[in-house]
C-alpha cells in the first residue's frame, strides 16, 4: 500500500472539531493474489487507528479486461502519481489487463468500394477513431492528386459504432472522385496499433504509408520525393515528411529522444517545432533518429520482418518511435523528407478518447516504452543528432 495526497479530504476535514485530515490520506494498492480468486464485487475491510472496523464494498460488475484496465488507468490524478505507484501498483495489473483485451481480439471485416488498383506501389493505412472531421479534405486532396493513381487507400475504423456513417460516406466521396477505397472494420476499439496492423494486413503495395486522419496534404506530389528518398537510400527502412501546423509553422522535421523531467524517462521531441516552415534546418534531407506515427512511410517487408507496429501500448502513444528503434535495432536507418510536405492538425482523435484523456495513459506509455529502449536510446542519441544530409537528396523545392 502507498499513499498518496488527497487534497479534497484535507479541505473537508479542516476544520474538523476532533483532529484534521493527514495531507496524505488516499492510498493505492495491489493485491495480485487476490486477482486470483475472481469476483464481480469487492469488499474491503478497513481497521481504522481507534480499533473499529469499517467495510467499504466496491460497485460490482467490472467484468471485463478493457474496463479494469481503464478504471486502474483512470483512478488516480497523474499529478499524484509517483515512480514507485506506477512500478508497483499501476503498471503490474495495466500490462496483465492489457494482454487480455488484446488476445481477445477479433477478425475486422472488410468492405472494399470501387474496383481496386492493379498493382499499387504504395499503401495508404489511415486509421480513424470518432473523428471524421478532416475526412473530406484529405479524400478530396487524394483525388485531385495525380501522384496517387497507383495509391491503394485503406481506412482503418477503430469505432465500429461508426461504421453505417463512414460507408455512406466512403461510397459517396468513391462516387465524386473516383479513388477506390478499401474499408476495415474492427469489431471493438483496440488501438492505434491495432489498427494499423489490421490495415497493413489488406495492403498489397510494398511500401506502406501509415497515416493519421487528420493529416492533409499541402500540395499534390507530397508522395513522390518519399518514394523517392526509399529508392535513392536503400540503408533506409522509413521514411517521414514534414509536417505542418494550421498557422504554417514547423511541427515535425524529424523525431528526436530527449529527457524531460525528474522522472529520467526518454520523451519523444520533434526538431525545429514551432519555428518557420522554411527554417533552413528543416529543408535539409538527412537521417534522424525516428520519424512521427502521423506519416510514416516505410517498406513493407522490413514492416513485416519486425512484427508491425508493437500493440502492448495502451490506445496510442510511443508506438511510432518504438517502430522506429525496432527498426533501428533491425539495422535499418530512418530519414527525414522535407520536400513532402503535409499539415497535420495534432491529436484530433486521441483526445475524444475516455480510456486516455486524463488518466495515466501516457505515463504507463512512456514508461513501457522508456524500461524497452532506454539503453539503445541512450546509445542513438550519444552519435550527436541532427546529422548532415542524405546522399542523393537535394532540399526542399
Amino acid at each position: 500500500m502507498i499513499r498518496f495526497p488527497r487534497p479534497d479530504i484535507v479541505k473537508a476535514f479542516a476544520e474538523a472539531p476532533h483532529g484534521r485530515a493527514e495531507l496524505k490520506t488516499g492510498f493505492v494498492t495491489y493485491l495480485p493474489r487476490a486477482a486470483l480468486r475472481p469476483s464481480l464485487q469487492w469488499r474491503l475491510q478497513v481497521r481504522l487507528s481507534t480499533g473499529d472496523e469499517v467495510a467499504l464494498v466496491a460497485p460490482p460488475a467490472i467484468a471485463t479486461p478493457q474496463l479494469a484496465r481503464d478504471r486502474i488507468l483512470g483512478g488516480l490524478a497523474p499529478v499524484h502519481v509517483t515512480p514507485e505507484i506506477m512500478a508497483r501498483c499501476i503498471a503490474p495489473p495495466v500490462e496483465r489487463l492489457h494482454r487480455q483485451v488484446m488476445a481477445a481480439r477479433r477478425a475486422p471485416e472488410v468492405v472494399r468500394i470501387g474496383q481496386p488498383v492493379t498493382a499499387p506501389v504504395v499503401s495508404l493505412v489511415i486509421p480513424i477513431y470518432r473523428n471524421v472531421f478532416y475526412l473530406r479534405h484529405q479524400l478530396a486532396a487524394f483525388a485531385r492528386d495525380a501522384s496517387l493513381d497507383d495509391a491503394e487507400l485503406i481506412f482503418v475504423l477503430d469505432s465500429p459504432e461508426q461504421r453505417e456513417d463512414l460507408e455512406h460516406n466512403l461510397r459517396g466521396h468513391h462516387g465524386i472522385g473516383g479513388r477506390p477505397v478499401t474499408l476495415v472494420v474492427q469489431p471493438a476499439n483496440y488501438g492505434y496499433g491495432s489498427a494499423c496492423n489490421a490495415g497493413a494486413a489488406e495492403a498489397r503495395a510494398p511500401v506502406l504509408l501509415l497515416m493519421n486522419s487528420d493529416v492533409v496534404p499541402a500540395r499534390r506530389g507530397w508522395i513522390g520525393p518519399l518514394l523517392g528518398m526509399l529508392a535513392a537510400a536503400p540503408g533506409l527502412a522509413a521514411v517521414g515528411p514534414k509536417l505542418l501546423y494550421g498557422n504554417d509553422s514547423l511541427q515535425h522535421a524529424g523525431l528526436y529522444f530527449e529527457r524531460l523531467g525528474g522522472d529520467g524517462d526518454w520523451y519523444n521531441s520533434h526538431y525545429y517545432k514551432g519555428l518557420p516552415r522554411r527554417f533552413p534546418a528543416a529543408d535539409v534531407a538527412r537521417e534522424v533518429p525516428g520519424i512521427t506515427g502521423a506519416a510514416f512511410c516505410v517498406r513493407r517487408a522490413a514492416f513485416e520482418a519486425v512484427g508491425g507496429v508493437t500493440t502492448d501500448y495502451v490506445v496510442g502513444d510511443y508506438e511510432d518511435s518504438d517502430l522506429c528503434l525496432k527498426l533501428r535495432a533491425a539495422g535499418h536507418g530512418i530519414g527525414y523528407v522535407p520536400a513532402s510536405e503535409l499539415y497535420h492538425f495534432e491529436r484530433q482523435s486521441i483526445t475524444l478518447h475516455g480510456g486516455y484523456a486524463t488518466t495515466l495513459t501516457a505515463a504507463y506509455n512512456r514508461g513501457l516504452h522508456h524500461r524497452r529502449w532506454a539503453g539503445d536510446i541512450a546509445a542513438l542519441m550519444a552519435r550527436g543528432w541532427p546529422s548532415g544530409s542524405l546522399p542523393g537528396c537535394g532540399e526542399a523545392a
